[in-house]
């Protein structure tokens, strides 16, 4: 079969259909069979003068990479490939993911690609999906194959191919500690009621901040199993990569962090950086000095200070009890925001007065909001109301790997608000709850329905309609608890807290 003939509506469909063949092929757990783990890194880095986030990159500060995770065990096997990027496009994420399961077994759907969101790294985006509806039609050319897009593809694809030929046997431990003084919820309650972000730093208006941070750092080390130091491990933090600020490719505070750890455990040790639910959180201390951005005044601290912290755990870590790989994945058919024929000529014609009262800066997420929810009606990616009164719906695919009786990986799509996060691992059955966003697709911000009614830039900026973040949770707690063989209570929204 050659996919790349699908449109896109059919990939979905196949990757449905993926989802409910694996996850019914998987209720009995191979706990007899020894789990074996594979790492493998890629370089995705661009060459200078590629498009970077904030403009033409000017130089390389350090290399921009993938790196894989696999686990295996028995028959079944489970990828994780984290990407320096800034999102992770359904474009990427689907010719990678189709790669990498023909050449490995792996299925389709037991393979989370997510992004470190590095604002540090290539401006892709709008490109690759482009140049993905080109290859699905056949209409690429010589110099599209030639560039560094398909570069990026098969980059992705091969860390997980490498890491799933190396699996051998090993011991996973896992712990957590709590980093304090690097993360700050970034939204902002004002004197007169509004809430901000980034509402600026020694601003006397702020009352308080408008929620909470997320200071766990939790830790997956990979040691041989005979034992001996790890070879790898993944660290999860909610925190955003903005601390740099300039033009230079650079992986931003996990570059620092890998190469703290690497001073503790070998400089040949992996280290694997996932971002928690940091929808809403940034490194900006508002009580703080001015200047916090930069390599040496931030960056270096962030990632440093995580590192400490893994190192300190790391003689505190338990091993994976009964280890036992599974894997559940289900899509949530979110609702889209909804826009008028007004709205939509306001936002194709830059000469036309602004609609509402708002800053200059959200007036431009508007509009970008706006064309990118018209685009994925008319390209497939959203699915269309079945009657009148029905909102369009986007298919947003959740993820779970169960690595044992007391751990387990999510993967998020989206900028997700802490809140949701925090609600998942407050519910979740398993004492280790790994959760990583920005997952095989992109779709900016995902708020809490609370973070919607207080507005301002992340809301602005969401794709989803309010609700869309609490159903991604219910969706991770049905496919935590399945993998535990728990029933949980009957409303997930009850448990964790959140307002239906």
């Amino acid at each position: 079969m050659n996919l790349d003939r699908r449109p896109r509506g059919a990939w979905l469909a196949m990757a449905a259909l993926v989802v409910a063949v694996s996850s019914g092929a998987i209720s009995l757990r191979a706990q007899t069979a020894p789990i074996l783990a594979g790492v493998a890194v890629t370089d995705i880095t661009p060459p200078v003068g590629y498009a970077q986030y904030r403009g033409i990159s000017t130089a390389v500060h350090d290399r921009l990479h993938a790196k894989a995770l696999v686990f295996r065990q028995g028959d079944r096997a489970a990828a994780l490939v984290i990407a320096d990027l800034i999102a992770i496009t359904p474009g990427l994420a689907m010719e990678a993911r189709a790669v990498a399961s023909a050449k490995t077994g792996i299925p389709f759907s037991n393979i989370i690609v997510a992004a470190t969101h590095a604002h540090t790294g290539p401006e892709y985006r709008e490109a690759m999906e482009l140049y993905a509806e080109r290859k699905r039609t056949r209409t690429s050319t010589a110099a599209d194959e030639q560039g560094y897009l398909p570069q990026l593809i098969r980059s992705v694809a091969q860390a997980v191919i490498d890491a799933h030929a190396g699996a051998r046997p090993v011991q996973l431990r896992t712990g957590a500690g709590q980093a304090t003084g690097i993360s700050f919820n970034r939204r902002f309650v004002l004197r007169d009621g509004r809430v901000r972000m980034n509402a600026g730093i020694g601003n006397p208006d702020i009352v308080r901040p408008a929620g909470p941070i997320d200071p766990e750092v939790n830790v997956l080390m990979l040691s041989a199993a005979g034992g001996g130091d790890p070879f790898a491990g993944l660290t999860v933090f909610a925190n955003h990569l903005d601390t740099v600020g300039d033009t230079e490719f650079g992986a931003d505070y996990p570059f620092y962090l890998e190469q703290a750890l690497r001073r503790s455990f070998g400089q040949d040790f992996v280290s694997v950086f996932g971002i928690g639910t940091a929808g809403n959180i940034n490194h900006i201390d508002v009580n703080g000095p001015p200047g916090q951005r930069g390599r040496d005044a931030v960056t270096r601290r962030v990632g440093e200070t995580l590192a400490r912290v893994v190192v300190e755990e790391s003689t505190r870590l338990q091993a994976v009890r009964d280890p036992s790989l599974e894997v559940r994945s289900t899509f949530v058919y979110a609702p889209l925001q909804e826009y008028t024929a007004e709205e939509l000529a306001w936002a194709r014609s830059d000469s036309m007065k602004p609609l509402y009262q708002e800053r200059e800066s959200q007036q431009m997420f508007r509009r970008r909001k706006i064309l990118s929810l018209e685009r994925m009606r008319a390209n497939g990616a959203a699915t269309p109301p079945t009657v009148g009164t029905e909102p369009w719906r986007l298919p947003l695919e959740v993820q779970a790997i169960r690595l044992g009786e007391d751990a387990a990986i999510v993967g998020l799509p989206g900028e997700v608000f802490v809140e949701l996060g925090l609600a998942i691992k407050k519910a979740s059955p398993f004492p280790r709850t790994f959760i990583i966003e920005l997952t095989n697709t992109n779709i900016a911000y995902v708020p809490t329905r609370e973070g919607f009614e207080q507005g301002d830039y992340e809301a602005v900026n969401s794709r989803v309609a309010p609700g869309g973040g609490e159903m991604l949770v219910e969706a991770a707690l049905r496919l935590l608890r399945e993998l535990k063989d728990d029933p949980g209570p009957p409303s997930e929204a009850a448990s964790t807290g959140l307002r239906r």
